[in-house]
């Protein structure tokens, strides 16, 4: 009986957004972090971007939060798989034919494959850690978003804090490298000292984390969590477009064919649910 009241005055809504926060604010960036120096930049960008959209539309059908198309199933995921798969070509074009791919190879030779298919297990966490966030902001829509950015951004903010404090209190610094007081001391020295370290932790802090978080929020009030992730498959495009502006790098036949796939596969992927719920709404009208 306590155990029953207990349950029913906790607040649902307080832990779905401790969950939101502590999955987008500190387990997303930790497993890409920690992926990222076990592998390389490339196989940490294929996790980081492609497969968010494949992963979340998957949770979102076992969750039962999100359903195939009734009318067109095959299509549905044909066109999800097509905007994966342009990012990917997009992706590996440079890797291929670049610096990329030699540096990863000099430094796969000296990889140990065990610590490579742990940075691959430890970067799916962050597939786990965006669909959950994604999924579990969608649930929480009638909060203003720059409101609900906050408490996820103070939530990440105590679960980082928390988790080093007891990594150096019990475990002498053994998972970061560095006791809490070192780790102050030399947050405290790159604010005072470097201006490029002050805009970076602008840039991540403001306009990466929580601009991205706040238009997340605002779009799952009018958006499906799998159409919002799909937006992931467009980071390697948008790269090779900034690059082509900025530093004049050419597209080349694989780039555009890429761009091309994921912009039909974007397509296809948002008409077929436009129809799916212009069809729910003539159902479900007078």
């Amino acid at each position: 009986k306590e155990c029953s009241r207990l349950l029913k005055n906790v607040n649902t809504e307080a832990l779905q957004i401790i969950a939101a926060g502590t999955a987008g604010m500190l387990l997303l960036p930790s497993c890409y972090t920690t992926g990222l120096i076990m592998t390389s930049p490339t196989i940490a960008s294929v996790w980081d971007g492609p497969m968010i959209p494949l992963g979340c539309f998957c949770a979102a059908v076992l969750l039962k939060l999100e359903k195939r198309s009734e009318q067109y199933p095959l299509a549905q995921v044909g066109s999800l798989l097509l905007a994966v798969g342009g990012s990917l070509i997009v992706l590996m074009a440079d890797f291929i034919h670049g610096n990329d791919h030699k540096n990863a190879a000099e430094k796969g030779a000296g990889m140990d494959h065990m610590q490579f298919i742990q940075g691959n297990m430890v970067l799916s966490g962050v597939v786990a850690a965006y669909s959950a966030t994604a999924l579990l902001q969608k649930q929480l829509t009638h909060y203003p978003p720059i409101t609900l950015t906050g408490w996820m951004f103070g939530i990440g903010f105590i679960g980082c804090f928390g988790s080093l404090l007891l990594d150096s209190v019990l475990l002498g610094g053994t998972l970061t490298g560095c006791t809490l007081g070192q780790a102050l001391s030399q947050l405290h020295l790159a604010l005072t000292t470097s201006p490029t370290f002050r805009f970076g932790v602008f840039y991540s802090a403001y306009l990466v984390g929580g601009a991205c978080f706040a238009i997340a929020s605002y779009a799952s009030s009018h958006l499906e969590s799998s159409v919002i992730t799909l937006f992931a498959a467009c980071q390697p495009p948008m790269t090779a477009v900034l690059e082509w502006i900025w530093e004049g790098k050419g597209f080349g036949w694989k780039k555009v064919l890429g761009m091309c796939c994921v912009c039909c596969g974007m397509c296809g992927f948002t008409y077929i649910k436009r129809i799916e719920s212009h069809h729910k709404h003539r159902k479900s009208g007078p």
